[in-house]
């Protein structure tokens, strides 16, 4: 019987510390790679109206408005599309996601 418990306990321990891609994880990888790629990281706004799809594959692709500082420190309203891709490892780490395509129009 303990036998049996020490082997659910297990189970259920790797089980919760490995995680699956899925949409949040998405964003967040996405999120990363929208920060490096603008100017003025500091400050970068979210309109928080994300879109996310996935495309199968452990693809997806991230949609939102962000506000973001121009050359000249004026706030630009600009459209970001980010496609990233789960390779290995913890879903919820970004480094375990690669940026396949980044567009800012």
């Amino acid at each position: 019987m303990r036998k049996l418990l020490l082997i659910f306990g297990l189970l259920a321990f790797f089980s919760c510390t490995s995680s699956e891609p899925n949409e949040a994880n998405a964003k967040n990888a996405a999120r990363s790679a929208i920060i490096q790629k603008v100017k003025n990281p500091t400050d970068l706004k979210f309109h928080h109206n994300e879109v996310i799809s996935n495309l199968g594959y452990n693809t997806f692709q991230y949609q939102e408005t962000i506000n973001a500082t121009n050359g000249f420190g004026g706030s630009i309203k600009k459209n970001a599309v980010v496609k990233v891709k789960w390779i290995k490892g913890d879903a919820s780490e970004v480094s375990s996601w690669i940026i396949e395509d980044i567009y800012i129009y």
